[in-house]
């Protein structure tokens, strides 16, 4: 006889408690509705993925997922024989209700079965039916000795938020590509659907482009150390070669993960002023001096001139070419615009443009930005600063200086997505500074991460849609190995994979640290190097 537990689910439709138990079902993030079963479905190297068309794709990434630590690789088919024990994925549009992310887990002794509206909810569904395998199932190497059973389960599932994302900084040290591949494999197992990568700021320019050859040549190559306790550190040179950016967003795309760039301007643009001193204020003055002097000399803002725009254009064009996320990041960010203030040639531009301050100079270059982006079906995203002045007509605003900026812009009818410092910059310190590796300061426990909703009380009711997600910071000024970065997201960003994805109804700290610990297991056998609990 069956026994059936059921949690988050129909339990919380009748208003009843939440607290309900789910056994040894302990998926992060966190399923919308689960129905535990006795017994458990064995996989052998017998068992058979049944798939066809679209989902075929999606089944063979999940016999790739298995094998290494199986030892056996499950060949999809098309069919099986009445009674064979299979694992079957499949898409059905009656699901579109749970959108194009969401799925049906269901496990018998007899048959695993994967449903989803679209590819993406097949390959989210794989990722929880690889969190009830045991934790080995995702060593490198083939493990002995293991049973491969799959507890009897039913989960329904789908996100809350379209934008579950976190942000990468090779800008400040540089990350190799395959590092970055790995990165994604991590994001992939906690249904992380866009990585934001800070490909360029005053420390180095990280991506080739053809038509301005010295930002990678000068601007990769700057003599800065980012220093640590012991006042050493590695050199930051590097960046990606356009065909290392199209292996990347393969990659992720092959994860259901969009990348996201973002090429930094008006300020933290030092590494393209080093470049190009045309592009800065007093550029006769900059071009004079030799390249390591210049990076001294530069106050990393550009000069919003015509050519300025231009050349931020031109840089554009070619990343939209490399990079099909419908999104594109412009910064935007604590730009010193007083030096345009105090600048004769500034001046003399917004006097032309008949501006009224620096503000209005920043909003007028942003504006050029998006009506740009927009002309080629993109849109601009940009750090909260981008409201001061007007906010361009496109934009959608990243909201860091705590919640109003994100507040005002969906209030406005524009797009958002919640990134504060108060609950998504792990780059700050977990602990005490002292027992911690170097931060750049703060401190966010993983409590106060679980804290956080990314729809605040003081958005009207009819604007909460424009609120498309939540992305945790990972800036690199002081993370350069991945060693260091691992600890610094994990397990924080386990913790915001759950606010992204599960139902605010369901949050419950204590039993979110209690899945935890079982989900530790598996990150240590990923091999990545978490923070251990408190």
């Amino acid at each position: 006889m069956l026994r059936f537990v059921m949690v988050f689910g129909v339990v919380l439709a009748l208003g009843l408690s939440s607290r309900a138990s789910g056994g040894d079902i302990n998926v992060i993030p966190q399923p919308v509705a689960v129905e535990r079963a006795d017994g458990a479905f064995r996989v052998t190297p017998s068992t058979r993925i049944v798939a066809q068309g679209a989902a075929a794709v999606e089944a063979k990434k999940l016999a790739a997922a298995l094998a290494p630590a199986m030892g056996f690789v499950l060949e999809p088919t098309a069919s099986s024989k009445p009674g064979e024990r299979a694992i079957e994925m499949r898409l059905d549009d009656s699901l579109s209700t749970l959108g194009a992310e969401g799925y049906e887990l269901r496990v018998t002794p007899e048959r695993i079965a994967i449903v989803a509206a679209q590819p993406a909810g097949l390959f989210y569904g794989i990722q929880t039916l690889r969190q009830l395998l045991p934790a080995a199932v995702l060593r490198p190497t083939r493990v002995d000795d293991v049973a491969w059973d799959v507890p009897c389960v039913k989960i329904t599932d789908h996100p809350r938020f379209g934008w579950r994302g976190l942000l990468i900084d090779p800008a400040r040290h540089f990350i190799a590509k395959d590092d970055v591949l790995r990165f994604l494999d991590v994001m992939a197992l906690h249904k992380f659907n866009r990585l934001q990568i800070h490909l360029t700021d005053n420390e180095g320019w990280r991506i080739e482009i053809k038509k301005y050859p010295q930002l990678t040549e000068l601007g990769s190559q700057m003599d800065w150390n980012l220093r640590h306790r012991d006042g050493t550190g590695p050199r930051c040179f590097g960046f990606y070669t356009q065909d290392d950016i199209r292996q990347i967003v393969q990659y992720a795309a092959d994860r259901h993960i969009t990348i996201v760039p973002e090429i930094e301007m008006p300020f933290h643009a030092g590494a393209e002023i080093v470049a190009y001193p045309e592009l800065g204020i007093a550029p006769d003055r900059l071009a004079s001096l030799e390249p390591q002097k210049r990076w001294r000399e530069t106050s990393g803002l550009v000069a919003p001139r015509p050519q300025t725009v231009i050349f931020f254009q031109d840089v554009l064009t070619e990343v939209m070419e490399l990079f099909p996320s419908r999104h594109i990041h412009i910064g935007g960010d604590e730009a010193n615009i007083e030096l345009w203030t105090n600048d004769p040639e500034m001046q003399a531009q917004m006097k032309r443009l008949q501006l009224k301050d620096a503000h209005g100079l920043h909003s007028w270059f942003i504006a050029h930005m998006d009506a740009f982006l927009s002309s080629h079906g993109r849109r601009l995203v940009g750090w909260d600063e981008i409201l001061q002045g007007g906010l361009a007509p496109g934009a959608t605003v990243m909201s860091w200086r705590g919640e109003q900026g994100g507040i005002a812009a969906a209030n406005a009818g524009h797009d958002v997505v919640m990134a504060p410092t108060s609950h998504t910059y792990f780059d700050y310190y977990q602990g005490p500074a002292a027992s911690e590796p170097l931060a750049i300061g703060g401190n966010l426990p993983l409590a106060q991460v679980y804290s956080y909703d990314p729809v605040p009380e003081a958005i009207a009711p009819d604007r909460v849609r424009h609120v498309l997600g939540v992305q945790g910071q990972l800036w690199g000024e002081f993370i350069a190995t991945p060693a260091h970065r691992y600890y610094m997201a994990y397990p924080r960003a386990a913790a915001l994979a759950e606010i992204g994805w599960s139902a605010k109804e369901t949050k419950d700290y204590e039993q979110f640290v209690s899945r935890l610990r079982h989900h530790l297991e598996r990150l240590r056998v990923l091999g990545v190097t978490f923070r251990p609990l408190d």
